[in-house]
């Protein structure tokens, strides 16, 4: 329901949307066949004989040079739909506000529906780039080097089967563990603007009662939680880097033995 909610503010960005996959299946395709061509390359060398190399040495050039168009070409549609999906989205929900009734204003506080509008409407514009561009990268990356792999060799490829649960289990168990914390520094968002309009709309009352001390701790008790708490949910995000290092490596060992 919220997809699909979402999905109507695409609007005049699908054909943006559609060619970014696109581009992107060529550019992964054509990466997952470079090092089989150069395999071929390497099998094809004769002593003294640079007829092959310069055959597979164009067509590797050839390669990497569409491969690089597809990329650059689904990174700048995958910028415009998002962008203008964030900006259909933001005016939508600008409108939205508008329409909402005095019992949702009541219920709504003014710094949330900020929130909302600005740094919301910024993770959801990232999380649709993230879709469009590595979603559809990654799924065809492993079925395509699967499949590459099983024609070089069938034991490696169990090997690369057997590591990939193990590393998918890992990022599960990370993202199970920062959900919550996202999850409660967005909250935290809406204290920290409302503590920002609140010295905005009431500058004057602030400085005849001599309260800018207690302001500016306030302001900075907010940021400090939200410091904490992104400070913990990085430092355990970034365990997805030596994870994911340990499973090549381990991979690498394996087939090392074979």
């Amino acid at each position: 329901m919220v997809i699909k909610t979402l999905s109507r503010s695409i609007r005049e960005y699908k054909l943006q949307s559609a060619l970014t996959p696109l581009f992107m299946v060529g550019e992964v395709v054509l990466e997952c066949f470079i090092p089989l061509i150069m395999a071929h390359l390497i099998d094809s060398i004769e002593a003294k004989a640079m007829t092959p190399v310069v055959r597979f040495g164009v067509i590797l050039l050839g390669m990497a040079a569409v491969s690089l168009l597809c990329g650059t070409l689904s990174g700048r549609f995958a910028a415009r739909a998002a962008t203008g999906f964030a900006r259909n989205l933001r005016r939508d929900l600008f409108y939205k506000v508008q329409d909402l009734s005095f019992g949702n204003i009541d219920k709504f506080s003014s710094a949330g529906l900020v929130t909302r509008l600005t740094t919301d409407v910024t993770n959801v514009q990232n999380a649709y780039m993230m879709l469009i561009r590595m979603a559809v990268r990654f799924p065809i990356m492993l079925v395509t080097a699967l499949v590459m792999s099983f024609t070089i060799h069938v034991k490696m490829t169990l090997i690369f089967l057997c590591i990939a649960p193990v590393l998918a289990a890992g990022l599960a168990l990370l993202i199970w563990k920062v959900y919550p914390m996202f999850d409660k520094v967005f909250k935290k968002y809406d204290e920290l603007n409302d503590s920002v309009q609140e010295n905005i709309k009431g500058m004057r009352v602030v400085k005849t009662y001599g309260r800018e001390e207690h302001e500016k701790k306030k302001f900075e008790r907010s940021a400090e939680e939200i410091r904490k708490t992104f400070t913990k949910a990085e430092r355990i995000i970034a365990l997805d880097n030596p994870l994911l290092w340990f499973c090549v490596f381990t991979a690498m060992l394996l087939i090392s033995t074979l």
